[in-house]
């Protein structure tokens, strides 16, 4: 089983493209877990991820990453076969690409921005509803606490004291931010996906 990331920003027409594709752009080759990307049609993406599991966890990357410039973003994870070919994922094919666009489609409609595909019933209705409960806080975060959020989603071993260190803030400023930001209900939704899913998934039993 693959993960393909398909997003799009969220009101592109009113940002200036040169800034947001910039930042979307320097977003997708930071991320490690990223295995291939492209962006197409001006204001939207595609990921292929290395380890599927974190799917989710690439996708609050993204999100946070792009809050702290004042930028939104849909995502659509599709889960399934990825048929890679000539190493470009523009021209690839597979139920995973599939489930991710079509998603991506329907997210305006639904109003949700961040939703799983995996062709189980079960496991699709239990994660989009946990998804839509947490965007409820995760799409009312601020820039400050998006940047705070993001240092720990990528140093996930380091202190708030060495959080701090590296933004020039304060300890105290940095816990105040991630008890804004919810860390704790952040890092419940993050072991959902990874880990109980996944064990679920590959054992073959249904949820």
């Amino acid at each position: 089983m693959k993960a393909i990331i398909a997003g799009d920003i969220i009101s592109s027409q009113q940002l200036e493209a040169g800034f947001f594709l910039n930042e979307l752009d320097k977003v997708l080759n930071q991320l490690q877990e990223v295995d291939l990307f492209h962006i197409y049609r001006g204001d939207s993406f595609q990921l292929l991820i290395k380890e599927t599991s974190t799917a989710l966890l690439v996708c609050l990357k993204i999100k946070t990453a792009l809050k702290r410039k004042g930028i939104a973003a849909r995502m659509a994870i599709g889960l399934g076969d990825v048929e890679l070919i000539q190493n470009n994922i523009a021209i690839s094919t597979g139920s995973a690409f599939t489930r991710s666009g079509a998603l991506l489609d329907s997210l305006k409609e639904l109003k949700q921005n961040i939703m799983v595909s995996s062709g189980n019933t079960h496991y699709d209705t239990y994660i989009n509803t946990s998804l839509q409960l947490a965007l409820t806080f995760m799409d009312s975060w601020t820039n400050n606490g998006a940047e705070v959020l993001f240092e720990v989603l990528n140093h996930p071993d380091q202190t708030q004291q060495q959080i701090g260190e590296r933004l020039g803030i304060k300890q105290s400023t940095a816990s105040r931010r991630l008890d804004r930001v919810q860390l704790k209900e952040v890092q419940a939704l993050l072991e959902l996906f990874e880990k109980y899913y996944f064990k679920d998934i590959n054992h073959g039993t249904t949820i």
